[in-house]
């Protein structure tokens, strides 16, 4: 028997550890947890999960194939994002850059036609505005063309991390089964965790408070036994 903060301790190292087969029964489920989960399909673990719906469990909408890698595949969209904007940004200043050049020629040209008792200063000078608007376009240009190089690549790596993320949801979802039992069916209250042969049932959820915090109590059981009523409990919970 373990009772006491952090019994479950044993539970979330048999997780980590698992090689074959994971059953949770829980009402509620961390994220971290739910994330472990993920990453043991991943691995080839089949894990089978019992939770409900409540509004404060986590685990309802992170366990699912779709969530593994979720963040790494925003922050990826994300820098396309920010360099197709940093990109369209320095190429519209090189055409206002462009622009004013343009102005500034057509000034230095109407000063030597019109203007020609200050043409030897109005025309050095809009040439001097019209070199430094130039450099400036020609510098911006160049700015963009490096977040041009900086765009193909990110645009290739997000390319390659939707292959990859869609290889790897596809095997979590290969090995992973998840039922969600709604609060107006039935409350499932059971904390049951069966791990490669070994089994633990009683008063943790699998949370952080649960598994770590709360003071809880957890008998080890017939793991046989313990796989048996779980199929059962599924068998019963997921008969419409």
């Amino acid at each position: 028997m373990l009772l006491g903060r952090g019994a479950g301790d044993v539970i979330v190292k048999a997780m980590e550890g698992a090689k074959e087969k994971i059953l949770v029964s829980s009402p509620w489920i961390g994220e971290e947890y739910a994330r472990l989960l993920l990453g043991k399909a991943l691995e080839g673990v089949k894990v089978f999960v019992v939770t409900t719906d409540l509004p404060d469990n986590e685990g309802k909408a992170f366990l699912s194939p779709e969530k593994y890698g979720e963040e790494e595949e925003k922050a990826a969209s994300y820098e396309v994002t920010r360099l197709k904007f940093a990109e369209r940004r320095a190429r519209a200043s090189a055409a206002r850059d462009t622009a004013l050049l343009a102005v500034l020629a057509a000034l230095a040209l109407a000063a030597a036609l019109y203007l020609h008792l200050y043409a030897s200063i109005a025309l050095p000078l809009a040439a001097a505005l019209a070199a430094s608007a130039a450099a400036a376009a020609a510098l911006r240009l160049r700015r963009a063309g490096s977040i041009r190089r900086q765009l193909l690549e990110a645009e290739a790596e997000l390319e390659r991390l939707a292959k990859r993320l869609a290889i790897e949801r596809e095997k979590i979802r290969r090995n992973l089964s998840v039922l969600v039992v709604p609060a107006s069916k039935a409350f499932v209250h059971a904390k049951l965790y069966v791990v490669d042969g070994r089994a633990w049932a009683g008063s943790a959820n699998l949370t952080k408070s649960g598994m770590e915090h709360n003071y809880e109590v957890l008998v080890e059981v017939d793991a046989k036994a313990a796989e048996a009523k779980f199929l059962e409990l599924w068998k019963e919970l997921s008969t419409p």
